[in-house]
């Protein structure tokens, strides 16, 4: 346990305290959370703790502001599991060594902790941690490393360096002010985890959200930004700035106007859009296996469609149910049936640990994921079966072509909980207003645009009107965005105030 010193602050405990309290947590940590999916795309990151002047410390990096992922952030040396790596124990300490010259030679590994998620990176990250017994001068890789940081325990119990970061599905994670930089996202979760179960109580029984509002902070509004990569160059671009959003009201109400008959045209011209782009992105149709993950309402059957398309391509499909439906006209042995009532998909970012319990079937996961789970009638965040199959597409390395939006965004709001990662989003029409919120950028991913057949005047009773020569060059339209948000930390990040 640690004590009140004169400040107010918690006295870190003495290294051997720590070193013996940390390798006895990790040893409790069940395998199953440890483990990672076999077909995820894996990392690992060394926390790396040491004694120094003022008691034990960490060792961190600051990330290079102009890096694609994570760009300026504290972050632990860490990075893929390569093939030639004997296991994670072996990556982290070889990407240790890549990005700060450490000596392997120079610690003890005290074990792993618990496997968690972290999109938009799509990457399961596995921690190991050490002890460093035999300090030596670390070297910052200046073509990732901005510097090498090693940060007192006592800092990290400092009161008046917490800080909390807003989820959008309520609640917080912590964070904390050191001097000019800020600890926060994946790296701030791990640490916090890691002190509560090495230093039972080092919070005093205080939540994030109980910090005063000076205290809780937004810093993914201030993260460097990017250029999206180009997944379809073929396509016409069209200015951001030049083509109208609209919200969930106004696509209600307009669909309400189209009747049913109109609805089923928009479904099926969806259905041909999403599939065409399907087929662009496979580099073998006929060779290729696609998994469509299908919603309980209408944006479920585009993905029906889809999958039918595909069918007719000659690609491999598997169709997972969200939820039951009584208009699955695919052979029996193409559909996994919907997870059972109460599976689990644990996806709370406070502790960084997916749980799941999702069917599973003898069929490949495939080549790419379509996401026809919610659309813009939805209301996040994920629960039932969306979770449970979202979760099970985080354990698959594979691309994702979502419909409408990436399931768990809002279409009015944008992020609201945890959602899909989507590499294309194939907006219906126009794009949602949740849709372009800034920082839904690397969960869209490359946004196009379909002509669904609505007439241009049924747009007016809406009150958005979209350019009369939008699809002048052709039914898909490419939104060109410039540069936006950054995938810097962890993507329940909330809205503003």
């Amino acid at each position: 346990m640690t004590s009140e010193d004169g400040s107010g602050r918690r006295a870190p405990p003495d290294a051997a305290t720590l070193r013996a309290g940390l390798a006895d947590a990790l040893a409790r940590v069940p395998h199953a959370e440890r483990d990672v999916p076999p077909g995820g795309r894996v990392g690992a990151i060394l926390v790396l703790m040491v004694d120094g002047d003022d008691g034990p410390e960490v060792v961190l990096t600051r990330r290079r502001l102009d890096m694609r992922s994570h760009p300026g952030q504290i972050s632990f040396p860490g990075g893929r599991v390569d093939d030639g790596d004997d296991d994670v124990v072996a990556a982290a300490l070889r990407e240790a060594w890549e990005e700060t010259a450490l000596d392997a030679d120079s610690v003890t590994v005290l074990g792993r902790g618990r496997t968690f998620y972290l999109p938009p990176s799509r990457f399961w990250v596995s921690p190991v941690v050490a002890w460093w017994d035999d300090p030596h001068d670390l070297v910052a890789n200046p073509a990732e490393v901005d510097e090498v940081l090693r940060v007192p325990l006592v800092q990290l119990l400092d009161r008046a360096r917490w800080r909390a970061v807003p989820l959008s599905a309520g609640g917080a994670t912590w964070a904390w002010q050191l001097d000019d930089d800020l600890l926060w996202g994946a790296t701030a979760i791990v640490l916090a985890l890691l002190l509560g179960e090495a230093l039972p109580g080092w919070h005093g029984g205080t939540d994030p959200t109980d910090l005063p509002g000076d205290r809780h902070v937004r810093p993914w509004e201030d993260a460097p930004s990017w250029t999206p990569r180009t997944r379809l160059p073929h396509l016409p671009g069209r200015d951001v700035e030049h083509v109208p959003a609209v919200g969930r009201r106004g696509l209600s109400k307009l669909l309400t106007a189209l009747g049913a008959d109109g609805v089923r045209g928009v479904v099926d011209r969806a259905a041909d859009h999403v599939t065409g782009v399907v087929l662009h992105l496979l580099d073998d149709p006929a060779g290729s296996a696609v998994t469509v993950l299908v919603g309980p309402a209408g944006t479920g059957r585009i993905g029906l469609g889809v999958a039918r398309r595909l069918l007719d391509a000659h690609v491999d499909v598997t169709v997972r149910l969200a939820a039951a439906r009584d208009d699955v006209d695919l052979p029996r042995e193409l559909v996994v049936a919907p997870p059972a009532p109460g599976a689990r998909a644990d996806l709370d970012r406070r502790s960084a640990y997916v749980e799941l319990e999702v069917p599973e079937m003898d069929r490949p996961a495939g080549d790419l994921v379509v996401d026809a789970l919610l659309g813009p009638g939805a209301d996040p965040p994920l629960r039932d079966g969306p979770a449970s199959l979202a979760a099970w597409a985080a354990r698959h390395d594979l691309p994702v072509v979502a419909v409408a939006l990436p399931s768990g965004v809002s279409a009015d709001t944008g992020l609201t909980g945890p959602s899909l990662h989507a590499d294309v989003t194939v907006a219906l029409g126009l794009p949602t207003l949740g849709l372009l919120a800034p920082i839904v950028a690397p969960y869209a991913g490359e946004v196009v645009v379909a002509d669904v057949g609505i007439p241009h005047e049924a747009w007016e009773p809406v009150g958005v009107m979209p350019p009369a020569d939008l699809f002048a060059d052709g039914p898909l339209v490419r939104l060109d965005r410039g540069e936006v948000s950054s995938d810097a930390g962890t993507p329940d990040q909330g809205p503003a105030a």
